[in-house]
């Protein structure tokens, strides 16, 4: 719906590099093994790497012409990434987040973006978290705070 309103989508899929030196230079300084949190699992677990396939888009999500792609190596869209600019160069104002995970980077993303002055919609059932208590919970206490909260089938798209 959105794509035949002439809305602009913006992918911003997270990948790392083979080594996760992206999540290391987070931790240098620190003693070793400090790493923790959910970036520690996703380098533990061998997740979102550039090559290899685990960060590929699945088939049903894959941009299409038109689509514009900003890779992040972080949580937030906008920490270390060109999101302000393709917003700012594309005239959007509105931001509506869909995406995985609830409760880390769509909320992280949705709380910067409310900083930043965008209108931020967020849809309640095109969001997932690893458990439906803490996405239904992020909805419940985080998302009225930074977002308007709602469903896909009621936003009425335009461009």
């Amino acid at each position: 719906q959105a794509r035949e309103a002439g809305c602009k989508i913006i992918h911003v899929p997270i990948a790392f590099t083979e080594k996760y030196k992206e999540i290391d230079e987070k931790f240098i300084g620190k003693k070793e093994d400090s790493r923790y949190g959910v970036l520690d699992e996703i380098a533990d677990h061998e997740a979102f790497q550039e090559s290899g396939g685990s960060a590929d888009f699945i088939d049903s999500m894959k941009p299409v012409d038109g689509d514009l792609i900003c890779a992040k190596k972080g949580l937030c869209a906008f920490f270390g990434t060109d999101l302000g600019d393709l917003l700012e160069k594309n005239g959007i104002d509105t931001i509506i987040l869909a995406g995985f995970l609830t409760n880390c980077c769509i909320e992280s993303t949705m709380r910067t973006a409310y900083e930043k002055g965008y209108k931020v919609i967020t849809l309640f059932d095109c969001c997932c978290a690893a458990s439906i208590d803490a996405h239904e919970s992020s909805f419940k206490h985080s998302f009225e705070m930074f977002s308007i909260r709602t469903t896909s089938n009621l936003v009425e798209f335009s461009s």
